[in-house]
């Protein structure tokens, strides 16, 4: 009976599949077969794919990382060459700045000028030479601004008062307030 009993739900399964739909509009579209699944096979699925995944990034990292350190040491490269570049103009320019010295030194050798002065210039040494005594140049132009200053406001005011008519000056110097009222 349990052979008999399996047999006719087996059958009972496969006859609505084998039967035509009765309309157009009622087609019945197949399904996907679904399969039952051990959970314990499909956990080692996960953590293989998240594994991967993890690789991915993983690899995806140290690519990235290489890419930016070989830019890095191109661009340090780059500046190096540039920086050897510019030692090398300094050198030169300073090899020339030497060459300019030694050049300059020996024109203003007293020798040669000497040489110049007597040979294309014709001059001579004097038989003799005259010191003049020093003269005593006077007051410096601070110094005497500064006397011409004290002296200036002094005079000033007493040629102010003087120049008024009938201003009379006190003995300092500056008018009286009190002289002045006419009267």
């Amino acid at each position: 009976m349990a052979v008999s009993a399996r047999a006719g739900t087996a059958a009972a399964r496969r006859l609505p599949s084998l039967e035509a739909p009765a309309r157009p509009d009622d087609r019945v579209t197949p399904r996907p077969r679904l399969d039952v699944v051990d959970r314990r096979s499909s956990q080692p699925r996960s953590l293989k794919r998240q594994a991967n995944v993890l690789r991915a990034f993983g690899v995806a990292f140290v690519v990235g990382a290489l890419g930016i350190t070989a830019a890095a040491h191109t661009f340090v490269a780059s500046d190096q060459q540039r920086v050897d570049a510019l030692q090398a103009a300094l050198t030169q320019t300073v090899a020339q700045q030497q060459d300019l010295q030694i050049s300059r030194a020996e024109l203003e050798a007293p020798v040669r000028v000497l040489n110049i002065a007597e040979h294309q210039l014709g001059m001579v040494a004097p038989a003799s030479v005259t010191y003049l005594p020093p003269v005593n140049p006077g007051p410096s132009v601070q110094q005497a601004g500064a006397s011409a200053a004290a002296s200036g406001a002094a005079g000033h005011v007493t040629r102010s008062a003087k120049s008024r008519p009938g201003a009379k000056t006190s003995g300092t110097g500056s008018p009286s307030s009190a002289t002045n009222r006419p009267g």
